[in-house]
């Protein structure tokens, strides 16, 4: 079975991606307001890569989106993000395939 087929692993993934205080902070941050990672930063107190391999977890389980912007005064380019509205189900199938799993 493909790994992608498999509810369980995908269940824990998604967890897996949500289990971490960081990732929570940055989800609740981003849900009230659009932020960069500079702010993201600063209002963490993280570093850059550390801060990039929290994003790049919620983004690739489509928790967080991101858009970028020219400042064409300062000919930089920022990148804003949002968390995305997102519901978690788990079915009943996939509870009783955990419990044959176990």
């Amino acid at each position: 079975m493909d790994s992608k087929d498999d509810p369980l692993l995908n269940l824990s993934k998604i967890l897996t991606a949500l289990s971490h205080p960081t990732r929570l902070r940055i989800l609740a941050l981003c849900a009230v307001k659009e932020r960069t990672a500079r702010e993201l930063r600063e209002e963490l107190g993280i570093s850059k890569p550390l801060l990039i391999a929290h994003l790049k977890q919620l983004i690739n389980h489509g928790f967080l989106e991101s858009r970028a912007e020219i400042d064409e005064h300062r000919f930089i380019v920022r990148k804003y993000y949002k968390t995305r509205k997102f519901k978690i189900e788990v079915s009943d199938e996939t509870l009783a395939s955990l419990l044959r799993k176990i």
